[in-house]
């Protein structure tokens, strides 16, 4: 199975699904709330509930994660399970019965592996879990079907074709897996046994499935190998339990590669489980930014622009001092030519992005200047603010036209001293006019002689007298 991608950010999984609108969503378009977990999400489109795809669109391959498997098994349940059975191999290596109980023990504990893998679990089942639930049944069961793959061998062997035996060890070797992992999560024989539910594991993983069962095959072998390149150094009573230790470590670890390759295609086996950390919801306020910029976006991209704004609008009636959306707004007015709207929203949003953002209030009057050239903003502090970004990103003359006559146009401002500072340091340093810097200095001296920055002029005084010998 091929992962889905988002429609709108085709470089992003999708977790929700709109079957109305036959439209994928990944997470980037529908952040879920924290403060209300039980609210299901609906499709920006149609509002429709929208369909939980599961994990199984961003859950790693499992071929990449062998290093968590080995890892996986190396937790306090899968090593006491396996402690368990290399104790045990030492008292009863004559008593049938036990032996059962023993394996009925380990199956029941395999199968847990299986079921909390395929959950998306992060953490192995603890000891325990092999004596709860079903036990000797589900060995049984196990029993069952790998006596039907041994008939099946036996009357495979019947035929003195080696063609047909290795043939039918091939295909034992290939279903065996899917009807463990049907017995795993349905604890039923007869799906285990069943072409179909069987098949269905098998469609569901496609060609994938082979390489679940090549690296299986080679994980099986693995203890048989490692015991015997052991025989050699150790004596019988101790290699007996660490054989028994071997099988217990790698067999967690088989299983919990098959529990993962279910939890990795759940979509195709028809359910859907979140992977563990996954999704997390956002406070109510981040939460309705992101979802009205996020459902602004996918309109804009259907190209439904009166519906992005109409959107972002409606966000700004119960957030109008959000900076993020009104700077998407912003953009989205500008970008459509939306002229008469964007100039009157600049009125609100100048004002606020002047004292956040000042560099993005710079970027807001440029784009309000090719709309109108001659714009002015209506408060004489967003003017200073603004002309100082502009002078820092050396755009001069759009910084002195906010400043040219501010005395006039605002009279009652506070901080003219300091506006016709920054306007005389832009003369001079930016287009080296020094004239106009002298008279701006001199109206300082001349209109507010208490002022604090009387210093400061007298320093930028001195330099333009520098700057004048120079030319001279």
């Amino acid at each position: 199975m091929d992962k889905t991608l988002c429609q709108y950010h085709p470089t992003q999984p999708a977790t929700w699904q709109c079957s109305p609108c036959q439209r994928h969503f990944g997470d980037c378009c529908i952040p879920l709330n924290a403060d209300a977990p039980d609210d299901a999400p609906a499709c920006p489109l149609c509002r429709s509930p929208l369909t939980f795809l599961g994990a199984a669109n961003t859950a790693q391959p499992f071929w990449e994660r062998l290093p968590q498997f080995f890892a996986y098994a190396l937790q306090t349940g899968p090593l006491a399970f396996a402690a368990l059975l290399a104790l045990a191999s030492l008292f009863m290596p004559r008593s049938l019965i036990l032996w059962v109980a023993l394996l009925s023990v380990a199956t029941k504990y395999f199968h847990s592996v299986i079921e909390a893998s395929s959950e998306g679990r992060r953490e192995a089942p603890s000891l325990m879990e092999a004596f709860t639930g079903e036990g000797f049944s589900l060995f049984f069961k196990q029993m069952a079907v790998f006596l039907v793959a041994l008939g099946a061998l036996w009357l495979a062997a019947d035929f003195d074709s080696e063609v047909v035996f290795w043939g039918m060890n091939i295909a034992i070797v290939l279903l065996l897996p899917a009807s463990i992992i049907r017995l795993a999560l349905s604890r039923e024989l007869g799906a285990a046994l069943s072409p179909d539910q069987v098949g269905e594991v098998i469609r569901a993983m496609g060609w994938r499935y082979l390489i679940l069962c090549a690296f299986l095959f080679i994980l099986w072998q693995s203890p048989g190998y490692v015991a015997w390149m052991l025989a050699s150094g150790l004596p019988k009573v101790v290699l007996m339990p660490v054989a028994t230790f071997l099988f217990g470590y790698f067999g967690v670890v088989m299983c919990s590669m098959m529990g993962y390759a279910v939890f990795q295609y759940q979509g195709a086996l028809g359910f859907a489980i979140a992977e563990e950390g996954a999704q997390v919801g956002l406070p109510e306020q981040e939460w309705r930014r992101r979802r009205a910029l996020a459902d602004a976006e996918i309109r804009l991209k259907e190209g439904q622009s009166d519906g992005a704004l109409e959107t972002l609008a409606n966000a700004l009636q119960r957030d109008p001092e959000d900076l993020r959306l009104n700077e998407r707004y912003h953009q989205l007015l500008f970008g459509l030519g939306a002229r008469e709207r964007c100039l009157q929203h600049l009125t609100h949003y100048l004002p606020l992005v002047a004292r956040q953002n000042p560099a993005l209030a710079a970027t807001a009057l440029l784009n309000a200047r090719q709309l109108q050239g001659d714009y002015l903003p209506d408060d004489a502090l967003v003017c200073e603010q603004v002309a100082t970004a502009l002078l820092e990103r050396h755009r001069v003359r759009e910084a002195l036209s906010l400043l040219r006559n501010l005395h006039q146009r605002f009279p009652d401002y506070p901080h003219i001293p300091r506006a016709y500072l920054l306007a005389a340091r832009g003369f001079a340093e930016g287009l080296g006019q020094l004239d106009p810097a002298r008279k701006l200095l001199a109206y300082i001296r001349a209109r507010h002689p208490a002022s604090p920055l009387l210093d400061q002029v007298a320093a930028l005084e001195e330099t333009l007298g520098r700057l004048e010998g120079v030319r001279r």
